[in-house]
């Protein structure tokens, strides 16, 4: 439609710089004395666009100009018809007939109308298509309109046939599955419903049109995605079924591959999050489908126990895996030093099964206070008043020990 506005704006700019300015309406008393009396005119009922039309006209006089006034879809214009022996006739140039519309062309009190009805189909403009993206689950659809034109710009006649190739991807890799349409106008339009089918994968919209002299238009072709649907079922692995509590190793767990119900495998960028339960609490981490698989990493919980999690992508959950995550521990001292009016606890020989240093940044919990290991020792220095007769004991990635007491 846009297209039409801009044609029709440029016909104005046309026709002012060509149509003499006699035509249009304008009041000269020079030649108002030289004006006839119109008694009849004579033109063509219809006519398709761009044709010249005659208009006959007579007056009771034998001589002399007739004034006649052609109201088109843009504006009033105003020829002479020199009239001899009673009789006279002008011609309306391509330039006023070419838009189609119902003409007025009157003399006086002498009124006819003139038709002017587009011509066979010139162009076919791409056709407009929303949405562009599909669900291959054979029930979405989008839909596609068509606006054949005419040399001129004109929306053509209803009726007018088109035919429109729907070309949907196959299971097989590099063919696709072809349909076609035969459409027809109202209205100036076509239209129809491209339907999804059940494989993903870039789908075309091709119309063509038969003109008046036989040749094939064809509109510019039109992509329209056809794109996995909700995921179906789904499977979790883990690379292993046992780690250590350490709160910082991780545990890479993937899913098998994620396809909807049709067997598509799921667009990259699809988020999936594993939802997970242990010993340190409850938590969540999101991923994203990449080549049909998700990979997410699960941090080690920072005391032993079991960690179930399941892997969630659209509404569809996994069934449970169960890592079980032993101590990352095996030792550590922890004494109290009376050093003035403060309580230093210290925390040394943190050694993990292998009797190596526990890493450094480990933590170090003992009550409300909170230290970090280095080199396997820690210090927490408090005043003598703020600790309890019986003090805390000390945790160290889920092995407690009470100060004083070796572990």
């Amino acid at each position: 439609m846009r297209r039409n506005v801009v044609a029709f704006v440029l016909l104005g700019l046309f026709l002012a710089a060509t149509i003499p300015s006699s035509w249009f309406w304008s009041q000269d008393d020079s030649s108002e004395s030289s004006l006839v009396t119109m008694t009849t005119l004579t033109v063509i009922d219809r006519v398709s666009a761009g044709q010249v039309v005659t208009i006959v006209g007579t007056s009771a006089e034998s001589a002399g100009v007739g004034e006649v006034l052609v109201d088109t879809a843009f504006g009033r214009l105003r020829f002479d018809m020199l009239m001899t022996g009673g009789h006279g006739q002008i011609d309306l140039p391509v330039a006023v007939t070419q838009h189609a519309s119902v003409i007025s062309i009157a003399a006086g009190d002498v009124v006819e109308t003139l038709t002017v009805e587009p011509g066979g189909v010139d162009e076919l403009i791409a056709p407009l298509v929303g949405p562009r993206t599909i669900v291959a689950d054979g029930r979405d659809e989008s839909l596609a309109v068509l606006l054949p034109v005419d040399r001129f710009g004109n929306q053509v006649a209803d009726g007018t046939a088109a035919e429109v190739e729907w070309q949907q991807p196959n299971e097989v890799p590099g063919e696709h599955v072809s349909t076609r349409i035969r459409l027809d106008t109202e209205d100036g339009m076509a239209w129809m419903l491209a339907e999804s089918g059940t494989t993903a994968g870039p789908a075309t919209i091709r119309a063509t049109a038969t003109s008046s002299s036989g040749d094939v238009v064809h509109a510019a072709p039109v992509r329209i995605d056809e794109v996995p649907g909700r995921v179906g079922e789904i499977e979790l692995l883990s690379r292993s079924d046992e780690g250590i509590a350490d709160g910082r190793s991780l545990t890479t767990l993937e899913s098998g591959t994620l396809t909807d119900d049709f067997g598509n495998e799921l667009l990259d960028g699809t988020i999936a999050h594993l939802h997970f339960d242990g010993p340190s609490g409850r938590g969540s981490v999101a991923g994203t489908v990449q080549n049909g698989v998700v990979h997410l990493d699960l941090v080690a919980p920072d005391r032993p126990g079991t960690v179930t999690a399941r892997l969630q992508v659209h509404d569809s959950v996994s069934a449970d895996v169960e890592i079980e995550f032993g101590s990352a521990i095996a030792h550590f001292d922890a004494h109290l030093h009376s050093i003035g009016s403060d309580l230093v606890l210290r925390i040394e020989n943190a050694l993990d099964n292998d009797d190596a240093f526990v890493p450094d940044g480990t933590e170090v919990v003992w009550g409300e206070q909170r230290a970090q290991l280095r080199f396997g020792a820690a210090e927490i220095r408090v005043p003598k008043a703020a600790v309890p007769e019986q003090p805390q004991p000390v945790e160290v990635l889920g092995l407690v020990v009470q100060p004083g007491e070796s572990s």
